[in-house]
């Protein structure tokens, strides 16, 4: 009885449940739009909730009597409250946040308008500062507009600047910034001196977007009202760097650009006529006739970039100066570049001087100001820095000293033209011989005209004492040194001169080694000159100074140079050689004029400080020019001429060893000294010359040791041919 009753209960449970279920949507149907517009006649559903099956049910919920009037208890719930019911995530969010006292309405529109996504419009209400100048931006009239959400985030939560995980903290805006503007330039600043600073040392004072552009206000950089175009870039940069700013404004450069703003003269195209007059300053340099006036002034982008801006003093940067310089000022950048210091930059010497040394960084001043770093009181000190100690006479170099033009200096535009004369009438002569006497050599190789290789076992003469050939040896070695270290100077503007660096270790270890084989040129000059000495004045050998084994030319020498032409021109028979041929004897005095021409004046360069207590300022021009136009004449007719004279004619070809074993087969000797060798025959001295063929281990040695330095200098020559047909053709 008690289990049935208990089966009873239940049933009416579940039949009572089953009439709430169906008697529930009857009074349902009156929250449902058609039925709340009857007395709601303005109120609806936005689309976006309709949609997605959210009616009025949904939000008013407390109302669950459908039949009775419900007075004002829709307004029990707010906004908020009822839209947690689907977004709780959203609103959790939001009411956490620095939006926590606005309503959702605030930003999406009123409940029952139609639902609307936020965007900078909507920010308007609240932000109406900010939101002006975003409309007004690049930002906002641009073919791509950004509004607050892409640089801010989650609106629900955006994150004040200064929170370090908002998107437009110092940082992150790196990043949020760099998801339109991913272009190589901006992306240079994060390897830039802000960039570092900000992204590795972690400097809060470095610079990022917002710092240099502007928040909301971001206008393009051409655009005058821009924080970095030239107008105002200057005072956004001295924002962060006062100092500097000040200091370039009563500068030259800085002077120029003040007056371009009055004149109404601003703009990347802008052209400045004339200079303008400046107050305190000129425009003029040492030479008014050749300054180049910049067709505006250079302002902080010019000179250091926008994002990739790097710290001057590291990485060698500074020593790429004279070539941003160079591109207002083409005169003096190259007058600079064919200075020691602007080569020594160009091949990586931290120390050599840079325009910034001497004209200052930011207070460039012309040299008839004062006030200027090189004007005539001031020189000495700042060229004292780097040469102590330092004399009036040595302030007499001209750093950018123009030799071609007479008005630079007569003595030595007079030294250039000698020296261009030199150089150009030697090469260009002797050029003409090689090219004549190879085309002529061939012909005879092809006629079977040359002598036969020597036989195994031939008897040899010797040609040269062991002192002879220690000296030749020395020669090679060291011009092969000085070439190796001085070329890639001289040349330092191709692309091969870093490679020869490289190998030294840098241009500081190949300055050293330079020195040294420039020592022991002289050392091989002072031999020779006590051998001299002792054969000519102890021994009474004066045939080394005239006659017929001596290096002296003689009308036997002129003979022989037409005789030779004739021969190159198909006219008549090679000549009948002596002791030396008229090559051999200028190879010989283009050795002995060279070592001290170029020694010396070396010396001089090596240690200005004191060439210039016995000698003006200007000598220092002089010297510098000899050594580099001497120099490369030694090089040059060395690696054409020369090499061809001895090795690479069709009848030494591919090496003449006979200055490293010191004789030559006498068949040899017969077919090209005949006069010498009938000389010798009748003096009686012929045997006493006579020595066998030398070990093969010895020729083994010479060969390696030759096919070595004709190597280098081959290569040498050819980046000196490829110097000299991109000048030509220039």
């Amino acid at each position: 009885m008690r289990v049935g009753q208990v089966l009873l209960a239940r049933l009416l449970v579940v039949l009572v449940g089953f009439w709430l279920l169906w008697a529930l949507p009857i009074s349902g149907e009156t929250l449902q739009p058609a039925a709340c517009l009857e007395c709601h006649k303005t109120s609806h559903a936005d689309k976006a909730h309709a949609d997605h099956g959210i009616g009025c049910a949904q939000c008013h919920g407390n109302v669950t009597d459908g039949q009775v009037k419900h007075a004002g208890a829709l307004d029990a719930l707010p906004p908020e409250k009822m839209c947690g019911q689907c977004h709780a995530d959203l609103t959790r969010t939001q009411r956490a946040g620095v939006h926590k006292a606005s309503m959702c309405e605030s930003c999406h529109g009123a409940v029952h308008e139609d639902f609307k996504r936020s965007d900078y419009s909507a920010c308007r209400g609240c932000h109406r500062e900010q939101a002006t100048a975003l409309a007004a931006s690049v930002h906002g009239t641009g073919q791509k507009t950004a509004g607050c959400a892409d640089c801010h985030g989650d609106l629900h939560d955006p994150r004040l600047k200064g929170d370090s995980l908002s998107p437009m903290s110092k940082v992150l805006q790196i990043s949020t910034c760099g998801e339109c503007h991913n272009t190589p330039s901006v992306r240079a600043y994060s390897t830039g001196v802000h960039g570092q600073g900000l992204l590795k040392s972690g400097l809060v004072v470095a610079p990022a977007c917002v710092d240099c552009h502007g928040a909301h206000d971001i206008a393009r950089v051409k655009d005058k009202a821009s924080k970095v175009s030239r107008q105002n870039v200057v005072g956004t940069c001295a924002r962060c760097h006062a100092f500097i700013g000040s200091r370039w404004k009563a500068s030259t450069h800085g002077q120029k650009w003040a007056a371009e703003l009055v004149s109404g003269i601003a703009g990347p195209d802008a052209t400045a006529p004339a200079a303008p007059a400046i107050a305190g300053a000129s425009l003029r340099s040492h030479s008014p006739k050749e300054w180049v006036i910049p067709r505006v002034a250079p302002v902080c982008t010019t000179c250091h970039q926008g994002h990739a801006t790097f710290d001057p003093m590291v990485y060698g940067n500074h020593l790429r100066m004279a070539d941003t310089c160079g591109e207002c000022h083409p005169t003096q950048s190259e007058s600079y570049r064919d200075s020691f210091h602007g080569k020594a930059t160009r091949l990586g010497l931290a120390a050599a001087a840079t325009c910034a040394d001497c004209h200052t960084p930011h207070g460039m001043l012309p040299a008839d100001d004062p006030r200027s770093s090189v004007s005539a009181a001031n020189l000495a000190a700042t060229c004292g820095n780097c040469h102590r100690p330092i004399n009036a006479s040595f302030l007499e170099f001209a750093p950018h000293m123009d030799p071609r033009k007479l008005s630079r200096g007569r003595t030595v535009h007079y030294v250039w033209l000698f020296m261009t004369i030199l150089l150009v009438s030697t090469l260009a002569f002797f050029a003409l011989h090689t090219a004549l006497w190879l085309q002529r050599a061939v012909v005879a190789l092809a006629r079977h005209e040359l002598h036969r290789p020597a036989r195994v076992g031939e008897v040899w003469i010797r040609r040269f004492r062991p002192l002879h050939m220690w000296i030749h040896l020395s020669i090679i070695v060291t011009f092969l040194v000085l070439a190796s270290t001085g070329l890639p100077l001289k040349f330092s503007g191709a692309g091969w001169p870093r490679w020869f660096e490289a190998i030294f270790g840098g241009l500081g270890p190949a300055r050293f080694i330079h020195r040294t084989a420039g020592v022991l040129t002289f050392g091989y000059g002072i031999v020779y000159l006590v051998y001299l000495f002792r054969e000519v004045g102890l021994r009474r050998r004066t045939e080394l100074l005239w006659g017929w084994t001596s290096m002296v030319p003689s009308a036997k020498d002129l003979e022989d140079l037409l005789a030779n032409l004739r021969w190159f021109l198909y006219l008549g028979p090679p000549p009948k050689l002596d002791r030396w041929a008229y090559w051999e004897k200028f190879d010989f005095f283009a050795v002995f004029w060279g070592v001290p021409v170029i020694g010396l004046s070396g010396l001089a360069l090596w240690a200005p400080l004191w060439f210039t207590r016995i000698a003006p300022g200007w000598a220092l021009n002089v010297a510098y020019l000899i050594h580099s136009d001497e120099a490369l004449l030694a090089t040059g007719f060395i690696f054409f001429f020369h090499l061809f004279h001895t090795h690479l004619r069709p009848e030494a070809f591919p090496l003449d060893t006979v200055m490293f074993l010191g004789g030559m087969p006498l068949s040899r000797f017969k077919d090209e000294r005949p006069i010498e060798h009938q000389r010798l025959v009748k003096a009686g001295l012929l045997d006493k010359l006579l020595m066998p063929q030398p070990a093969e281990r010895a020729i083994r040695r010479a060969r390696r040791f030759g096919y070595t330095a004709l190597g280098l200098a081959l290569i040498l020559a050819g980046f000196l041919l490829v110097v000299g047909l991109r000048t030509i053709l220039r």
